[in-house]
């Protein structure tokens, strides 16, 4: 018997693993893609609370990023397993584009995080950290998800319409089309020994889309979402985290649980969409109205409906404009109402780069959902997302930036 060298061994193995790879290449693929957003805010009205307890306010200029879109990167990829079946894979990083940090520390892949097969007869199921089928289905006819922005999203994106709540150790179900019917469900394994309700969560959705009109609706439900969803005290860093400076709402969605259900539509009138949107969403226990008399906190529903058109003046160049109305009513309380109005535009200047400005006025009136720091008593506070919450009713934000997917 003929003897191989070393050598020729190590040229055999490259041989026999090059062959291998190609075989691969040629049944699957990988792709990675991403988009890195940044602007100039400024806004006004930002609450500053001094050392002697006083408030006032202040405007501000910041550096932002992921505001037309959020900064991320990610892969995603299939591989053929016969006939209509694929094995599929989604992993997707959201980062702070003024520093290049992560958004949530420990956590890198905090937007999608899962692995699945898909039908292409039937849909696809996934396994792990995945948006949920109500936001997926809704959230397209909402403008802060097309042209406005983050900080032209719902107050604290209470509804999750801009997919706030993403649920860990989920299986998600997505068919495809059927002659323009589509439907999905999500459940949320809480993964807690002796207590299957903890953590757990679920939602369900459907649409119908023909020609140029299309309509949902869904429901979502989620136990401890502070914690199951959000990063708890120590990870979550959204516009009401208690990290935040000045965080007036601090709390505010630290609940026993969140159920929200919705419905929403939009038609085509030639180069102008107009589409309409209505959740409702209740937060039970919120630890933002806890006290020594009612240390469980209590119930407080978000009533929001928001109206918004676009309009092409160019295959190149949108307008849009959206008026959202939000009531918010704890249990026992009066009623605090949120008025906000978006306006703005983009310019692709080609497949993959645009750049935008938006412009964002709110005002609050009613009861007061807000707690002054000074007296603590309530208070009508505007908060535009993402942003300071106001010391007063009302609050203007203007911005602009470009945006580059690959």
């Amino acid at each position: 018997m003929k003897k191989i060298s070393h050598s020729n061994l190590s040229w055999l193995a490259v041989a026999l693993m090059s062959a291998g790879v190609s075989h691969a290449y040629a049944q699957s693929s990988v792709t990675l893609f991403g988009t890195v957003d940044a602007g100039v805010v400024y806004s006004t009205n930002q609450q500053i609370t001094h050392a002697d307890g006083s408030v006032s306010g202040g405007h501000a200029v910041q550096m932002s990023g992921g505001n037309l879109v959020p900064s991320r990167w990610g892969l995603t990829g299939t591989e053929e397993l016969g006939g209509p079946l694929k094995a599929t894979f989604f992993l997707e990083n959201q980062f702070l584009t003024g520093t290049g940090a992560l958004l949530q520390n420990g956590t890198l892949f905090n937007r999608q995080a899962w692995v699945g097969l898909r039908d292409e007869r039937i849909g696809t199921l996934g396994f792990g950290r995945q948006y949920d089928s109500y936001s997926d289905f809704l959230g397209a006819y909402v403008s802060s998800t097309n042209w406005a922005t983050l900080y032209g999203s719902h107050f604290g994106d209470v509804d999750n319409l801009n997919e706030a709540f993403n649920m860990n150790n989920a299986l998600k179900f997505t068919s495809v089309n059927f002659n323009g019917f589509t439907f999905g469900g999500t459940f949320s394994l809480g993964g807690q020994a002796g207590n299957f309700a903890a953590r757990r969560g679920y939602s369900v959705a459907a649409g119908y889309a023909h020609g140029p009109v299309s309509v949902s609706a869904g429901y979502m439900a989620l136990n401890d979402p502070f914690n199951a969803a959000l990063g708890g005290a120590q990870g979550y860093i959204g516009d009401m985290a208690c990290v935040n400076a000045a965080a007036n709402y601090c709390q505010l969605q630290n609940a026993r649980s969140i159920k929200a259900f919705g419905a929403g539509g939009s038609v085509a009138f030639g180069d102008a969409t107009v589409a309409l949107v209505y959740t409702h969403t209740k937060l039970e226990g919120s630890q933002y109205f806890a006290s020594a008399a009612e240390p469980g906190g209590r119930d407080v529903s978000f009533d929001i409906a928001e109206l918004n058109a676009t309009y092409a003046l160019t295959p190149a160049w949108n307008l849009g404009l959206a008026y959202i109305f939000n009531n918010a009513k704890p249990s026992g309380a009066g009623s605090t109402h949120f008025h906000q109005l978006n306006l703005g535009t983009n310019y692709a200047l080609s497949k993959r780069t645009a750049l935008y400005a938006v412009a964002i006025a709110q005002k609050a009136t009613g009861e007061g959902l807000g707690i002054d720091p000074s007296t603590g008593g309530s208070a009508n506070y505007a908060q535009i997302p993402n942003l300071v919450n106001s010391n007063s009713d009302r609050q203007l934000a203007v911005m602009a930036g470009v945006r580059v997917n690959f």
